[in-house]
């Protein structure tokens, strides 16, 4: 009797250890990688998109209401009724009252937004605790960060090549250094998400913490676990990812409208 219930628990076990492998390889084999860890004490997810096998797309408004889109999940119907199944997605952008771009905003090659070259703080939140930066996606399918400078000095309002951007702020490292307006003793803690390119813009990690963490431990994990260059902060209390069916980050009751939203997509 007792090898007869061992055996049995050995096939759960195995059934549960093949179906949690299929789970995570719907997202790894569209070149996803998902990572849950702890850090200075405090959860952290990142989702790393290698964007050689992975498309990301950006999206404000839901073409069915002609409004932000509120959760992932509206999101995710919509591209059901297209076919369509929702991988990946993570809220961004630093938005006005009305829930509109703060800053520069680009969908499909399309200018929603302008850039903005705020210098003062007032009314702009974390928007002006400069440098801000703008993470941008480029016709190549290349990803890339630069603070909104140094974004400016370059295109100088001519985006084109460029099929999806958002601003957002503040930069979190700058050229493999911290933002130097951030201090280990800060006693700002929300939960927060932020973005950083590698391999020459191949490779695209979103992070969303579980815990709420001040700005320099943030910042210090995507310079000291992920070895980031360049990293841009992408939102705070709201801040949310769905990966694979599962929701990680702000609590499901803080809901408003979305003022940005990265995915990654495939045909259901």
């Amino acid at each position: 009797m007792l090898k007869r219930l061992s055996l049995q628990l050995y096939f759960l076990l195995i059934i549960a250890m093949l179906l949690c492998g299929r789970a995570m390889a719907r997202g790894e084999d569209h070149g996803l990688r998902f990572k849950s860890e702890r850090y200075q004490g405090h959860r952290y997810i990142a989702v790393e998109i290698d964007l050689n096998q992975a498309d990301l797309t950006h999206h404000m408004v839901n073409p069915k209401t002609g409004k932000n889109y509120v959760t992932f999940g509206a999101l995710r119907q919509l591209l059901r009724t297209k076919g369509e199944a929702l991988l990946f997605a993570i809220n961004s952008g630093i938005y006005t009252k009305e829930y509109k771009p703060l800053g520069l905003h680009i969908e499909d090659g399309t200018v929603l937004s302008p850039l903005n070259l705020v210098t003062s703080n007032r009314g702009q939140g974390n928007f002006s605790l400069l440098p801000n930066g703008v993470f941008f996606l480029t016709e190549r399918n290349r990803a890339e960060i630069l603070d909104t400078d140094r974004f400016h000095q370059r295109f100088k309002g001519d985006y084109q090549g460029i099929k999806a951007a958002v601003q957002s702020g503040p930069m979190l490292i700058i050229n493999g250094e911290f933002n130097p307006y951030f201090f280990p003793e800060s006693d700002s803690y929300r939960i927060r998400s932020g973005v950083c390119a590698q391999d020459q813009g191949r490779r695209v990690t979103f992070v969303v913490t579980e815990d709420n963490v001040n700005f320099y431990e943030f910042a210090r994990f995507f310079k000291e676990e992920l070895h980031c260059q360049n990293a841009l902060y992408l939102d705070g209390t709201l801040a949310r990812i769905y990966f694979n069916g599962r929701t990680y980050g702000a609590s499901f009751w803080q809901s408003k409208p979305l003022v940005g939203i990265w995915s990654v997509i495939r045909p259901s």
